[in-house]
């Protein structure tokens, strides 16, 4: 009986101090405790799914940074807030730090000392802003790293200043919607803001009068914060009530606010867009009926949520009267570990986390978890480059899962991006020598050559005479003068003669070197647009055998030639329609009658010239053709020519 009794007397002054502690005014802190209640999700249909997409997170950066709290990017680079104050970069393999708010600092206990940065997102100008939980909210140039404070946490709004200063999203006319997470607590004593009534508030920043306007007030922990793509409203997540607020920015409803989703199971934290018009909102901690948060329950009791507040104030007491006295490490860690969400986390039965894709009607589409016990405290969820990133305010580490795993069905923005088809092409430089050199190089330019031939099985590429099989026939030295951009006109032959009439032709020399051309085949399946653009060597031959005509046009272009090679090819080029329009005429009736004979003989001294046979007598006679033959005919159809590009040397006669 005497054990019962100590028992029973113990409960009895237990109980005479928890009545004394919570009913005694003037007690801190100075907090509102009244009823309230949420929807739990117990309350409702089971309409989310899990599923265990989240499994096999890759870990990254383990032990080189804590509390990755929110993530935003700028041209395909990542970055991120962590606990120490600072904002950092993640560059491949590495971590880059940016900036930082707050003052050095011992260690993380001195967070409020630090600084904190948590939500961040940038504009369309690269600007990046940053809302800091102690220090208010800056604009960053990246680049520069220099900042500015846009928003100082200690300036009242409304008769009450920002103590957690928690998300933020950018307007396209540069408006700042943010969210103040609690009126009365800061961020280390954040287990108070879930004790206490809520006083989170959804805040208006106007770039043109640079004032703060509040929006909505009185959110429980209000959180994450996001604009529609269209701007015509924007959401705010309320941890504390499992919910996600939405109010109306223009519109018949705008100022106006209503529920979009509730009784979600968890507590919502983060939210990014989907890139497709909906939300993707990470749950820190996961509720279910059979695992209920035990701060949500205590919402219908506001006596014993105040009489805990008020006997974790009582512990705090003698530490902080300690370091005001004698300032140490000991008692700064027990201040910053009492009430902290640090200590909280043992109230987390489920120790488990979810992320939900939610679309602009508060459907939820998606609800992915892990079962393998390794994503946990999740308190953001990214999509970047192909990867959906998870932070967390607690873990050491970022962790990544394939966007392909995590959500089959959605496609990256950022991801569609047209690709550009590279297509190959030759690309003929010039040089100033006797010879043409032929170089076949890959281009990502839009050049290209058109060929209009009956069956385009094989495209040979040659500075002179060019058939179907490599090897080439007769070799010539082009001057300098090449010929017009693009071709123009062709002249068609007379059905009863078989000698070619070039249209753009350019004054030649035969010589009497080994043939020195380089000829590069390349099977072809696809018709490429023409050049339209620089300079090009073009030679074209019109030759009929029978009622069909073959026309070849060969476009090159010569990437940064010489300037020695470059400028006479386009000096001359005027010069050499001018002089040879007439001549080409007259010298044209002149070959007509003096290479009846020579039909099936097909070689033309023309520069770059592509010439594709019809029929295979003709290919056989070509191969065939004695360099005489050529000599021959060469000096006949080049007996009255002039030279448009210089004068004749008494060598070159032959």
């Amino acid at each position: 009986m005497g054990y019962l009794k100590s028992i029973g007397t113990i409960i009895i002054y237990i109980g005479l101090f928890a009545a004394v502690i919570t009913f005694i005014p003037g007690l801190p802190p100075e907090a509102e405790f009244s009823e309230y209640s949420i929807k739990y999700p117990s309350e409702t249909r089971s309409q989310f799914e899990l599923k265990n997409r989240l499994n096999g997170a890759e870990v990254l950066f383990a032990g080189e940074l804590k509390g990755p709290e929110s993530f935003a990017s700028y041209n395909g680079e990542l970055y991120t807030g962590i606990r120490g104050g600072y904002v950092v970069k993640i560059n491949g393999n590495s971590i880059v730090p940016i900036v930082k708010f707050g003052q050095k600092c011992d260690g993380l206990w001195q967070e409020e000392k630090c600084g904190r940065p948590l939500g961040l997102q940038f504009n369309d100008k690269g600007e990046l802003f940053v809302a800091d939980a102690y220090y208010g909210i800056f604009k960053v140039n990246v680049n520069t790293r220099q900042y500015t404070n846009i928003v100082n946490s200690s300036v009242p709004i409304d008769g009450k200043a920002p103590r957690i200063v928690n998300s933020l999203d950018i307007a396209k006319n540069g408006d700042i919607y943010w969210t103040d997470s609690s009126t009365e607590f800061s961020l280390h004593d954040g287990a108070y803001t879930f004790l206490a009534n809520p006083s989170g508030r959804l805040i208006r920043y106007n770039a043109a009068t640079k004032k703060n306007e509040v929006l909505l007030k009185n959110l429980g922990f209000a959180n994450g914060v996001l604009l529609a793509d269209d701007e015509s409203f924007v959401i705010v997540l309320e941890c504390l009530k499992s919910r996600i607020i939405k109010y109306h920015l223009t519109g018949l409803k705008a100022g106006q606010h209503e529920i979009l989703v509730e009784a979600l199971p968890g507590l919502p934290d983060n939210v990014h867009t989907d890139g497709q018009g909906g939300f993707i909102v990470s749950l820190i901690s996961y509720v279910d009926p059979d695992h209920p948060f035990l701060l949500q329950s205590l919402m219908p009791h506001p006596y014993l949520r105040k009489m805990i507040t008020r006997f974790l104030y009582l512990i705090e007491t003698p530490f902080k009267i300690v370091q005001d006295v004698y300032p140490n490490y000991y008692a700064e860690r027990v201040l910053h570990s009492v009430g902290s969400f640090d200590a909280s986390k043992v109230l987390d039965s489920m120790k488990a986390s979810a992320v939900l894709r939610i679309d602009k009607a508060g459907n939820v589409l998606d609800a992915l978890y892990s079962d393998d016990a390794k994503v946990d405290n999740i308190c953001s969820a990214y999509i970047l480059n192909g990867y959906l990133w998870l932070g967390s305010p607690w873990n050491e580490y970022i962790m990544r899962v394939p966007l392909k795993q995590a959500f089959p069905n959605l496609k990256e923005s950022q991801i569609s991006a047209n690709v550009k088809q590279e297509i190959e092409e030759p690309i003929i430089t010039v040089m100033n020598k006797p010879d043409v050199k032929v170089q076949a190089k890959p281009s990502k330019s839009k050049r290209s050559v058109q060929e209009t031939v009956p069956k385009p099985t094989t495209t040979t590429i040659t500075t002179t005479t060019t058939t179907t099989t490599p090897k080439p026939t007769t070799t010539t030295t082009p001057k300098p003068t090449t010929t017009t951009p693009k071709p123009t006109t062709t002249t068609t032959p007379k059905p009863t003669t078989a000698t070619p009439k070039p249209t753009t032709t350019t004054t030649q020399k035969p010589t009497t070197k080994a043939p020195t051309t380089q000829t590069i085949s390349k099977p072809t399946t696809e018709k490429v647009a023409p050049a339209q653009q620089r300079p090009t060597t073009t030679s074209t031959t019109t030759t009929t055998t029978t009622t069909s005509t073959t026309t070849t046009t060969t476009t090159t272009t010569t990437p940064k030639p010489p300037p020695s090679t470059q400028s006479p090819l386009k000096a001359s080029v005027n010069e050499a329609k001018k002089e040879n329009r007439n001549e080409i005429k007259k010298e044209n009736l002149k070959n007509t009658k003096k290479e009846t004979s020579d039909k099936k003989n097909v070689n033309t001294k023309t520069s770059n010239t592509k010439t594709e046979s019809t029929e295979k007598s003709e290919e056989s006679t070509v191969k065939s053709k004695s360099e005489e033959t050529v000599k021959k005919n060469t000096r006949e159809t080049q007996s009255e020519k002039s030279k448009p590009a210089g004068k004749k040397d008494d060598s070159e006669k032959n």
